[in-house]
């Protein structure tokens, strides 16, 4: 009996088996990537179960019924499906999640140069993830372009310039993970677009004054943080294929781009590598005219190689190293065809382009970083030792005209070479069960060489050496829900300007200029720079905060030494601005909804405001006073429905007489008309993601003309235009995704701003009528 027995009770369990159902699949979030670790369960019962490192998960055995499947993950909307399973199922169900809209919780690093969140910070601060990234490079390649919908960040001029691209109305410091890409010494406004959307993870934005990265922060940052080695596989490859095209005239507009990344983790390596070429057709208006050439980004060869190791040494030490080439040089068929002012545009007509291939040669970026944890005690100890080589081409001018010497023009190129450390210590603190902080101190050190020479040899700023050397410190302090931060920077500057001579030309065959012999010498630039802030946390509804903070910049000191009629440096005026920031702002939730809010005042003793005088650049130094507002919403109108809007105003004013009454407008080169940018997104069964975004640039006319009609440079009235851009994603399977975008939408027919207020015929250039881009991309 006992063998029947035994061989009944087997055979009902194989039985009961075979009429449980299983439950498998994949958590991914918006643009198919990975969610590891992402919790699941069902609601009512005890099962739960967490995904594995690339997003998997199983449950192996489940009896037949519906359920309430329940997953979570930080940074992510908590989603629940309903599942109906039968017996002896087998489901596969791949889950979508959408992230959240509250980022109060998301971790920035440029605020501090270490990890903290963004509730901790009492001042106004934009993250685009690499979601958003990506959504937007759907419409265009340009990472200038990606950042178009920031709150308080100036249109982008759709050019290899970025002149007149400012953040809140000041000039802002462009990094590569922490590596300043600008050229203070010799602003040359090519360091937006120096790196491939590709490679970068994330871009933090700081708004306001700051000297915490050093010289050329005075509207704020905006650091470009690159993709870090975290798969969890030992191999990883994702392969990305794109192409756009005109829809007004298809002719010679074809643009391709191919992106290879791969990626994997091998015992305490870690490593990803990437690579990219695009190459773009013309670009054209929406009458279906060919775009001026000049500054353009059409008819251009893009290459970037990227690469990042990461390697644990142990639990508390690691080191990581990143290195980041970027070229993108345009070869043209066609030359400026100037415009008439207020009538029509300058177009690119087919002609022989007098120069070399204008466009950012080489861009160098290497850095090596060291990490300890626990060094002494609690304290954490980060060193960065990195370097940036640099060299950029414009375009070529008659304005190099020099008829004794045989030149018929010229072009000039910016070279610049940096090499830095910078060296932090992180020692937290507490003071009973209220008081809790820590305190980050450290130096900074670099050296920036910096040059403008003309491709043919000639001089045109000489060799400017700059040795910079800054300790700090930043004190942050949380006592219950407010949150208290403080610190201060010592500038400590020696430029060496060896003897050189002024070029000597003769602008458009008039009057000779230049060939002034010039002294060399030594600048020396010291200063103390403050911050402190104070938010309070305490009332989802209403999170306040009020900040002080200021930045130090040295106003292009090599446009006036290319145009220095002094013959020794000491009598050139090169005094640094020091920039004030006040603002107060707040982050309030409302359930599905987000609001937040920020008012600011930026004041300078010293401007560093174009003018033109006789065809040449001078920097006006009156005191200046910038002043705005940012308000952003955001909502979750449906559980698959998502819409978003914000408004930035900017105006600016400068003190003419130095009196203390601000009665000039600023130029439309520092100041950006209104912006509105709004968006509504929508998710349709995990596996199709639309987005439909609108860009309204408002008016700015706050300048007569000359007596002729004419206006002069910066003040050009600016006309309102607005612009309409579609980005979808479509999840083919779990593994590939076919992707669409198309620029300008509805076709607008319009001038870009730079274009407006710079109120010269040649640069009388229109923006880009509609265009499409289709994008295939694959993940193994």
């Amino acid at each position: 009996m006992r063998f029947p027995l035994l061989l009944a009770l087997l055979l009902s369990g194989f039985i009961a088996n075979a009429q449980n159902a299983s439950l498998s699949g994949k958590i991914t979030g918006p643009q198919n990537e990975s969610i590891p670790y992402a919790s699941l369960s069902f609601q009512n019962t005890g099962l739960s179960t967490t995904a594995d490192a690339d997003g998997s998960y199983n449950f192996p055995s489940l009896s037949p019924g519906e359920y309430y499947l329940q997953i979570s993950s930080p940074g992510f909307n908590t989603a629940t499906r309903r599942i109906q399973l039968k017996p002896g199922e087998s489901r596969i169900l791949n889950i979508v999640l959408e992230e959240e809209l509250k980022d109060l919780a998301e971790v920035v690093i440029t605020t501090n140069r270490r990890t903290e969140t963004l509730d901790e910070v009492p001042s106004s601060v934009s993250v685009l993830n690499s979601r958003d990234i990506e959504r937007h490079n759907l419409t265009s390649n340009s990472i200038a372009d990606v950042m178009n919908e920031v709150p308080g960040l100036a249109i982008s001029t759709s050019q290899t310039s970025s002149t007149g691209q400012t953040l809140r109305g000041r000039k802002m410091l462009i990094l590569i993970d922490g590596i300043p890409q600008s050229t203070p010494l010799r602003n040359g406004s090519r360091d937006v677009n120096t790196i491939d959307p590709n490679v970068i993870e994330r871009i933090e934005i700081i708004k306001g004054a700051t000297a915490i990265y050093g010289n050329g922060a005075d509207g704020g940052i905006i650091n470009y943080i690159t993709k870090k080695p975290k798969a969890y596989k030992k191999f990883e490859s994702t392969t990305e294929l794109s192409s756009g095209i005109s829809l007004v005239n298809t002719e010679h507009t074809l643009s391709s781009k191919l992106s290879q990344t791969f990626a994997g983790q091998a015992g305490d390596l870690g490593y990803v590598a990437n690579a990219s070429f695009g190459q773009t057709g013309i670009f054209r208006d929406a009458n279906g005219e060919v775009i001026s050439p000049s500054y353009g980004l059409g008819e251009t060869n893009q290459y970037n190689l990227f690469g990042k190791l990461n390697y644990d040494i142990d639990h508390n030490n690691n080191l990581e190293f990143m290195y980041n080439y970027f070229s993108s040089n345009q070869d043209t068929e066609y030359i400026n065809q100037p415009g008439v002012y207020g009538v029509r545009p300058a177009i690119g007509v087919i002609g022989e382009d007098l120069g070399v291939d204008q466009g950012n040669r080489y861009n160098h970026n290497g850095q090596l970083t060291y990490n300890s944890y626990n060094l002494i005690g609690n304290t954490d100890f980060s060193a960065n030792l990195y370097f940036q080589d640099f060299q950029t081409v414009y375009g070529y001018s008659p304005f190099f005209f020099n008829s004794e010497t045989g030149y018929e023009g010229g072009q000039s190129m910016i070279e610049s070479d940096k090499k830095g450390l910078r060296a932090n210590f992180k020692t937290p603190y507490a003071f009973g069960d209220s008081f809790s902080g820590d305190i980050l101190y450290g130096v900074d050190i670099l050296n920036d060489v910096t040059s403008q020479y003309l491709v043919d040899g000639r001089l045109w700023v000489p060799e400017v050496d700059m040795k910079n050397y800054a300790p700090y410190a930043q004190l942050k302090t949380i006592y219950r829900d407010l949150v208290l931060k403080a610190g201060i920077r010592f500038e400590n500057i020696n430029i060496d300007i060896p003897d050189y001579t002024t070029i000597y030309i003769m602008p458009n065959g008039g009057t000779a200029q230049g060939n002034v012999p010039v002294e060399g010498g030594e600048l020396k630039y010291d200063a103390t720079t403050f911050n402190a802030g104070l938010r309070y946390n305490r009332w989802e509804v209403f999170k306040p905060f009020v900040s002080f903070s200021q930045s130090f910049s040295i106003a292009d000191l090599g446009r006036t030494l290319r145009s220095a009629t002094e013959n020794t440096i000491d009598q050139i005026s090169s005094e640094a601005v020091i920039a004030n920031n006040y603002e107060a702002g707040f982050n309030s939730y409302f359930g599905n909804t987000s609001l937040s809010g920020a008012y600011f005042i930026s004041t300078s003793e010293l401007g560093a405001t174009y003018r033109e005088v006789n065809g040449v650049f001078q920097i006006a130094r009156q005191p200046e006073k910038v002043y705005g507002f940012e308000l952003a919403l955001d909502t979750r109108l449906l559980e698959d429905l998502t819409f978003g809007t914000s408004v930035s105003y900017i105006e600016g004013k400068l003190d003419a007489e130095d009196d203390g009454e601000f009665e000039n407008y600023m130029n439309g080169d520092r100041i950006p008309p209104v912006k509105v940018a709004s968006y509504i997104s929508y998710n349709m069964f995990d596996k199709l993601n639309m987005r439909l975004s609108h860009i309204y640039s408002g008016n700015r006319k706050k300048f007569d003309p000359r007596p002729n009609g004419s206006y002069v440079y910066g003040q050009g009235p600016v006309e309102a235009f607005n612009l309409v851009s579609l980005s979808a994603n479509y999840n083919m399977t779990a593994n590939t995704m076919l992707s669409l975008g198309v620029q300008n939408l509805l076709n607008e027919d319009y001038y870009l701003p730079i274009s407006q207020w710079d109120a010269r015929p040649d640069n009388y250039i229109k923006g880009n009528g509609a265009r499409l881009n289709l994008s295939f991309k694959v993940n193994l």
